[in-house]
């Protein structure tokens, strides 16, 4: 399988798209319209989806289908939404072949950061101030997501103060990716590019539910990157 990093380090913007539940037709559909890498959850009540996500084992059957059809695209996994994520919740995540890990820093254990075998992919929600993030390139954070949108915005469309914001982002060193808690188009894909920005997390605000409908989108912003 493929390293999240060298993807978005060697392209001009990666597609994740992050699946509203975890059904292997919608992770087929992602891949066939041009999503580069998938994201699940277990154990997550999905804010800006609706939906809740099962344990390990109640999604096990479903999760290891959509790692088959993935191939050699990464796939990384969610652990957990509440609590903290340590050491040893990642371990089953390895062993099953996920190749990241992807969390809130105040759910990470800071041990995580020295485990080898997973990405680290960490977000800052909308209450953290830049500062905080300063050290974690140094400390080995592989991915900074930047859920940086309050709540109350989700769904609202993209904004150049939100792209400043991502941008003073990719100056701290780590390859940023935006989940789409805005509703971004197409259009706004050359702005995030120029902002330094290496991925784009699609997801529910955008896709929609359905297998056509993401298909279909993610094909539009396939074309869009590709366009570049």
């Amino acid at each position: 399988m493929k390293s999240l990093c060298e993807l978005l380090n060697q392209s001009k913007l990666t597609l994740l798209y992050s699946l509203p539940r975890n059904d292997p037709k919608l992770a087929e559909a992602a891949l066939a319209g041009g999503a580069d890498v998938i994201k699940v959850h277990i154990n997550v009540a999905h804010r800006a989806s609706g939906t809740k996500f099962g344990t390990l084992e109640e999604e096990r059957a479903a999760l290891e289908e959509i790692l088959r059809l993935a191939g050699d695209r990464p796939v990384g996994i969610v652990p957990k939404g509440e609590g903290i994520v340590t050491a040893e919740d990642l371990l089953p995540l390895k062993a099953m072949g996920f190749s990241f890990s992807s969390a809130y820093a105040h759910h990470y254990a800071p041990e995580v950061l020295s485990f080898e075998g997973m990405e680290i992919m960490a977000a800052p929600d909308y209450t953290y101030a830049v500062e905080e993030l300063a050290y974690w390139n140094a400390w080995g954070v592989d991915i900074l997501e930047a859920s940086v949108i309050e709540p109350r915005g989700y769904g609202e469309p993209l904004s150049l103060r939100d792209v400043s914001r991502y941008a003073r982002l990719a100056e701290l060193g780590m390859p940023v990716v935006v989940p789409t808690q805005r509703k971004i188009s197409p259009e706004n894909v050359p702005a995030l590019v120029q902002a330094g920005v290496k991925g784009l997390m699609l997801g529910a605000v955008v896709t929609g539910k359905e297998q056509e409908q993401v298909r279909g989108i993610i094909a539009e912003f396939r074309e869009a990157v590709d366009g570049l």
